[in-house]
């Protein structure tokens, strides 16, 4: 009897087992992927500099102990694991106000700082801190975490101790050795390339070389720059002999390298050695597509240099008879100043074979900055990784769609060949004192007509891909375009939104009722101190919102502005008042409005992937989007965007991407012109406009074109006029001089009917 009962019993329990949900028995949970606190050593660990184990200070018994700019790095895989958390112990000594000591992870963009240490915490106390679900960490091979000083002297110590990665798996985790010295090898890109325009090349590789030979970049040493055409790709190069494929790392950054002034308008560095002077700490991922070398992260790369953040773009890699077998590559880069828009621009080159690599060349000897001009240079002995970058196919099918996309270009001078019966002076194009002009071009009748990218050591060898800061241009091709599109998607009601809806910090200054959207994008927030053109711009009181890095700070001096003027009433320039709306804007769209722009107009019109960031708050590729500056173009770029809004009625491919009526505006197309500037401009939705006339030139007899334009501090300018020709200029010599250009182009098609 009791047998029938059990059975009846564990009977039901099998049908209720089936008929109830169930949870599975494997569980996420957190484990430790790798854990340290240094007792036995440090011998996992790749040591550079004056490392020692010591005893003190120490969490119990030892730690590591770094000299100067002495580091540690180690490697760790996250396959399996997601969630990845980096603990850390950090404690510093006799350091001084520019020194400081960092706990840094790379998860293939280059290095980020997830604590530091700072002059006043050099007490030898040890600090600890944690950085959660850290984008791009994982299921990632390659995750890096790094102990690193800075100091400027070798009395400089950092302290390392307990270490812990820990993230989210189904399984148990296993430690992941660090990878051998024959990791798995680049996916192939068999030479001849050929899926890249231009691919493959086809010289025999026979190139008269006499700077940057093979014995220079093996045993040479670097003690000015040279010519920036011994960087570029020869005429008789050929194809190379290998495929590059991984991670360069340059080593020694922070104490090696030459450095020379041209202008330095407030005193930054002086005779000593600074930081400025040298090269922030430089690891970054590679594909090669054929002949092209592209680095898997484009655009604004953040580090935790105190002074300078890197952009790195495409190069190339060929092979000469003279390197003994070895591949040659080369690619541009930029120095972009931290919270700042100058952009200096440079070059690095190496030889690589399967297996290592040369040292590796670089100099940069050009800049867009009014204020801060210097030349760079070194050769630094790097590391190459190589290994099967992750999505590799895809950034080389995404570089060689882009480079299909771009538009076609002739030198400048083409422009009389083109249409030999306009009489076009090209010699006007590009005026400006000499050395101050980064670049220039006419983009008209779908061609790019470029001038060329000057350096102070010849010509620059990535012309196409040379950087340049977009200052103020920002207003109009994101802030205002940002407007624009949300006002296709939502209506053009976006405009009559409040700011005191979508901002809250509204409350800290000024007078808020009924300031709009609107209002902002035309300068109008009635919220000032100074009257005068570009007054408030100019004063100590805005100094201190451009220096501001954090979100919080700069915020809060945007709204540092008492009201003085009903909204929509008193037009005064405000970079500031483009970062608010920017930001409400965001709230507003319940996302990052600058990826909204990037995703829903960038990518549309097919601009660069070096293009598609910002300037952010917090030195952060997370913090707020500055709005009123911030952006890096190329002369591709810049006649994208210009053939977007003056051409193409702000259409792509057959979508209208931006609103008519708000774009009509901004192009001054309608007859309300916005607001007297009292320079003989007007402003309107963030684009500024000239009305030309017989006064400036007898060409407009019969009718007064309105040319909008778009304009940067320093010297930039992209005016955009009605016969569909745009004139574009970057200079930093606080010149513009265009008018004159963009009458001369009324001889390819007239402006009056």
């Amino acid at each position: 009897m009791k047998k029938s009962v059990v059975g009846a019993f564990i009977g039901m329990l099998l049908i209720l087992s089936l008929l109830l949900p169930s949870q599975s028995t494997v569980q996420a949970q957190s484990s430790t992927i790798y854990s340290t606190n240094f007792n036995s050593g440090y011998s996992d660990w790749t040591p550079s500099g004056n490392v020692s184990g010591v005893s003190s200070p120490a969490i119990q018994p030892n730690s590591v102990r770094l000299r100067g700019t002495a580091s540690i790095t180690r490697t760790i895989s996250t396959v399996g694991y997601s969630s990845i958390s980096v603990t850390w112990n950090m404690a510093a000594s006799s350091l001084e106000s520019a020194d400081h000591c960092y706990a840094e992870i790379n998860t293939g963009s280059g290095w980020t700082a997830i604590g530091t240490l700072n002059d006043g915490q050099d007490t030898s106390t040890f600090y600890s801190g944690t950085s959660n679900n850290i984008t791009g960490a994982d299921q990632n091979a390659n995750f890096q975490v790094r102990y690193r000083g800075n100091g400027a002297t070798t009395g400089d110590y950092c302290y390392a101790e307990d270490l812990s990665v820990t993230g989210t798996s189904g399984a148990a985790p296993t430690n992941t050795p660090v990878p051998t010295s024959t990791p798995p090898g680049p996916t192939p890109t068999p030479p001849p390339g050929g899926v890249v325009p231009g691919d493959p090349l086809t010289g025999n590789g026979n190139v008269t070389r006499t700077l940057l030979t093979y014995n220079d970049l093996f045993t040479g040493s670097s003690s000015a720059p040279v010519d920036d055409s011994a960087f570029a790709l020869p005429a008789n190069a050929a194809m190379p002999n290998h495929t590059f494929e991984g991670r360069l790392e340059l080593l020694n950054e922070a104490t090696s390298g030459g450095f020379s002034e041209i202008k330095d308008t407030y005193r930054y560095t002086g005779n000593g050695d600074n930081p400025r002077k040298h090269l922030p700490e430089f690891s970054f991922e590679f594909v090669q597509n054929g002949s092209h070398l592209i680095p898997v992260a484009q655009g604004l790369s953040y580090t935790s240099h105190p002074y300078w953040n890197y952009i790195v773009g495409p190069g190339r890699a060929w092979s000469e008879t003279g390197d003994n077998g070895y591949s040659r590559a080369s690619f541009p880069f930029a120095l972009v100043q931290r919270n700042s828009n100058c952009t200096h621009n440079g070059v690095m080159t190496f030889l690589f074979n399967g297996s290592g690599i040369s040292k590796v060349r670089y100099q940069i000897t050009q800049e867009t900055c009014v204020y801060y001009q210097i030349n760079m240079w070194g050769q630094l002995t790097g590391t190459y990784t190589a290994y099967s970058v992750s999505n590799a196919a895809t950034h080389k099918a995404n570089h060689a769609t882009e480079v299909a996309n771009r538009i076609p270009t002739k030198p400048i001078a083409a422009l009389a060949s083109d249409y030999p019966s306009s009489g076009i002076n090209t010699s006007l194009f590009g005026a400006g004192t000499s050395g101050t002009v980064t670049s220039y071009g006419i983009y008209f009748n779908g061609v790019n007509y470029i001038g060329g990218c000057p350096t102070r050591y010849g010509s620059y060898a990535f012309c196409e891909s040379m950087r340049t800061p977009s200052y103020s241009t920002a207003k109009s091709a994101f802030t205002s375009v940002a407007l624009m599109r949300l006002a296709q998607v939502n209506g053009t009601g976006v405009t009559s939104l409040l700011i005191k809806n979508y901002v809250p910090e509204y409350t800290q200054g000024g007078v808020w009722t009924s300031t709009t959207f609107g209002h902002m994008i035309d300068m109008a927030s009635g919220n000032y101190n100074l009257a005068g053109f570009e007054a408030d711009e100019g004063a100590l009181s805005m100094e201190n919102f451009f220096l501001a890095e954090d979100y919080t700070s700069k915020i809060s001096y945007a709204f540092q502005y008492p009201n003085k003027a009903a909204a929509g009433t008193k037009w005064i320039y405000h970079s500031s008042d483009t970062f608010i709306l920017a930001r409400a804007m965001g709230n507003y769209h319940g996302s990052d409005i600058f990826n909204m722009v990037r995703d829903q107009v960038y990518t549309p019109i097919k601009l660069s992937a070096g293009a598609k960031t910002t300037l952010r708050t917090d030195n952060s590729a997370s913090g707020v989007p500055f709005g009123g500056y911030g952006l890096f173009w190329t002369q591709d770029d810049l006649a994208k965007v210009a053939k977007l809004l003056n051409n193409d009625n702000g259409s792509a491919n057959g979508t209208q991407l931006l609103s008519p009526s708000l774009l009509a505006q901004g192009m001054h197309q309608t007859s309300n012109h916005g607001f007297d500037t009292s320079i003989n401009y007007m402003y309107k939705d963030s684009f500024w406009a000239y009305n030309f006339t017989t006064a400036d030139n007898p060409t407009y007899y019969g009718c007064a074109p309105w040319v909008p334009f778009m304009s940067g501090y320093g010297g930039i300018t992209v005016a955009m006029a009605p016969n569909g020709a745009t004139y574009y200029i970057t200079s930093d010599n606080s010149e513009f001089t265009w008018k004159d250009q963009l009458t001369e182009t009324n001889k390819l098609s007239p402006m009056c009917p």
